[in-house]
């Protein structure tokens, strides 16, 4: 080692190579810090030579700042209100040009777009909507704004920095489109009615008993939201566009080949009437009745809507049953005995018989898929049991004499008590079911021979002759009386046209005797009815007293709780009798031998009312009767012979023969 390179071992020092000491002048020892002064002078002129640079640089960076600050002032103020250099619009030029010049070069260049953006066409059909239609904006004012606003914020760093990045690469700010999809969606939904067509299924339509179909169409329906989206990509661009409305075919539901299905099946039921054999009668169901029975039903299929022809079963059965109605044979109920409360049986009822419905019907839904010529159907019967037999005797309610009708028949011919006689034994032990309407007619059938009447004098076109069944009317006149005191509603009742005066007796029943209440039927016309309300059934007994010379009818039935009160009888309108005479041409009378058939009487007017009350004492009803007698002639009988041209007698000195007595006092009717 060369000792320029060596040093003693010193145990004090610690690392003071390059470091600076210098004398203490206290304690004689060296201090850090203290340049010898040898060397003062040289670090002082190094120390100015520094400083000198350091402000050199200075004057540099403030020089080159107010440079940059006052170039930026400097285009700051010369570009005010313009667009910096090298800055575009959606790739239009518009570095320094004003708002309104940078305006007209996007408006200029966007022209076309802006006048027409886009052209729907359909089928040889346009459609040229403006912006304003479709709901779209360009948003023009937007750009502009961030065009003007680069280089021109409050921020002198950011402006130094936005003008270096556009000096250097240029700025593209983009034109944005602002859409209103509702706006637009609204534009082709009204497009849509101009375009759409729904399909139209096939269709059947009658005509008469004819079937004709009615071919379907394919309809048209518009693609809103895919015509919707291809019309925004359209838009994209900024250029003028064409779009075809997008649509798509709709098939109908129902197809010409399910309506011809249907077609032949109509037809096949149409193929010809249909005929019943009931009881050796025919009864034929139409064309026209058989069209009324088909009901056609749509059913839905993914694969294509079809028709089921089917026959209305209920209505078929309806009009079934209408035949059966007007064919039944009807049974009979038995006749009973009121027997102090006891019902017997003295006459067995009948069953009736009545076409089998259920039968009918299958047989009927059978032809009607087979030719015209086998469209016979001979109909079964089946056996209806009377539905009062001595085993239900006791549900029948009867329990209560409902009500009492009496008459009088002093001083009638043997004839008329003959046939009060018939009558009241076809009324005696009848039954009249809950809600049934009795009729006297009905009830009493034939009058003649076959139900025990004989002839008698009843009035006939206005005057007394023989009929059958003269008297009978005894019979509805008590019957009658019976209803009015059980306070049945009585639905039809006839007075007789003049007065008689047996049947003033027991007219009234507790309040006495009196005209007027009174009932003529006649066969095929007027009619005595009333209606069982009662809600049970109701049993008729007759007694026919010769001794007595009285005709009586009661009614038993279910306790009601009714009560009957009377107001009258009021006799107005009295009219005294004609006073000239009526002469009748009847050829059967020998000539000569004139007969007095009809004695003369007066008319009048009878009121009466009947007051029913509830079993609470309340009024159910309030109803007048009135009973209108009209005069009554003397009524002679003579021979064509004897009358002259006048109508009346020719001079005779023969009086009138009195070898045929004049009869007794005749209601009127044909069954008076």
């Amino acid at each position: 080692m060369s000792a320029q390179h060596s040093q003693p071992f010193d145990p004090t020092y610690e690392g003071t190579e390059g470091k600076v000491f210098s004398p203490d002048t206290v304690d004689g020892t060296a201090r850090e810090g203290h340049v010898p002064s040898a060397r003062r002078g040289t670090n002082q002129h190094s120390r100015r030579k520094g400083e000198w640079r350091w402000r050199w640089l200075l004057f540099v960076l403030f020089s080159s700042v107010a440079l940059i600050v006052g170039g930026w002032l400097y285009l700051d103020r010369f570009y005010a209100g313009r667009v910096f250099p090298n800055v575009s619009i959606q790739g239009v030029p518009v570095g320094s040009l004003t708002r309104e010049e940078a305006r007209a070069a996007i408006e200029a260049r966007f022209a076309s777009f802006l006048a027409q953006p886009v052209i729907l066409t359909y089928s040889g059909r346009t459609w040229t909507p403006t912006l304003a239609e479709l709901g779209v904006t360009l948003a023009i004012d937007e750009a502009l704004d961030a065009a003007l606003a680069v280089g021109h914020s409050d921020n002198l760093f950011t402006n130094l920095r936005q003008i270096s990045a556009i000096w250097q690469q240029g700025s593209e700010i983009p034109l944005r489109l602002l859409i209103d999809q509702d706006v637009m969606q609204r534009y082709l939904l009204a497009r849509v009615a101009e375009v759409e067509q729904p399909a139209l299924d096939a269709r059947l339509v009658l005509h008469g008993t004819t079937v004709e179909v009615m071919p379907g169409t394919v309809g048209r329906q518009v693609l809103v939201a895919e015509t919707l989206q291809e019309m925004l990509a359209a838009l994209q661009d900024l250029n003028p566009d064409t779009v075809a409305l997008r649509t798509r075919t709709l098939e109908p539901s129902l197809r010409d080949d399910a309506a011809f299905a249907a077609q032949d099946q109509i037809a096949t039921i149409l193929a010809g009437p249909v005929t019943f054999i009931i009881g050796n009668r025919p009864f034929v169901w139409s064309l026209d009745d058989l069209v009324h029975l088909i009901r056609v039903e749509r059913v839905s299929d993914p694969a294509g809507d079809r028709l089921e022809v089917q026959i209305d079963r209920d209505l078929a059965m309806e009009r079934i049953i209408a035949l059966g109605d007007a064919t039944e044979v009807k049974g009979t109920n038995p006749r009973l005995n009121w027997n102090v409360g006891k019902l017997e049986i003295f006459q067995e009822g009948k069953p009736g018989r009545r076409i089998d419905e259920e039968q009918t019907l299958a047989a009927v839904l059978d032809v009607l898929n087979k030719p015209a010529d086998q469209r016979t159907i001979t109909v079964k019967f089946r056996e209806i049991p009377p539905p009062v037999t001595a085993d239900n005797l006791d549900q029948l309610g009867i329990t209560t004499l409902l009500g009492v009708g009496r008459s009088d028949f002093t001083g009638s011919a043997p004839y008329r008590i003959t046939n009060i006689q018939a009558g009241m034994r076809l009324l005696h032990g009848i039954l009249i079911a809950p809600g049934e309407e009795f009729s006297f007619n009905q009830t009493i059938g034939r009058i003649d021979s076959s139900n025990g009447f004989v002839e008698g004098y009843a009035i006939v076109q206005n005057r007394t002759q023989l009929e059958w069944g003269g008297g009978i009317c005894q019979d509805s006149t008590t019957v009658f009386r019976a209803a009015f005191w059980a306070g049945l509603p009585i639905t039809e009742r006839w007075g007789h046209s003049f007065y008689i005066s047996w049947y003033d007796r027991y007219a009234f029943g507790p309040y006495g005797d009196g005209p007027g209440m009174d009932a003529t039927i006649f066969t095929g016309g007027p009619d005595l009815k009333f209606l069982n309300d009662t809600g049970g059934w109701i049993l008729m007994q007759t007694l026919v007293d010769t001794r007595r010379n009285l005709a009586e009818v009661r009614l038993y039935g279910p306790e009601t709780g009714r009560k009957v009160l009377l107001e009258g009888p009021v006799i107005t309108n009295r009219t005294p009798p004609p006073t000239e005479p009526v002469y009748v041409a009847v050829p059967e009378r020998p000539v000569g031998q004139p007969r007095q058939s009809d004695k003369a009487r007066g008319g009048m007017d009878i009121h009466f009312t009947r007051i029913v009350l509830g079993p609470d004492g309340k009024e159910i009803e309030r109803r007048e009767f009135v009973t209108r007698f009209k005069p009554w002639p003397d009524i002679f009988e003579y021979n064509p012979a004897d009358l002259g041209p006048d109508g009346k007698p020719l001079p005779t000195p023969t009086p009138p023969s009195q070898s045929e007595p004049l009869p007794t006092e005749i209601p009127d009717g044909t069954t008076g």
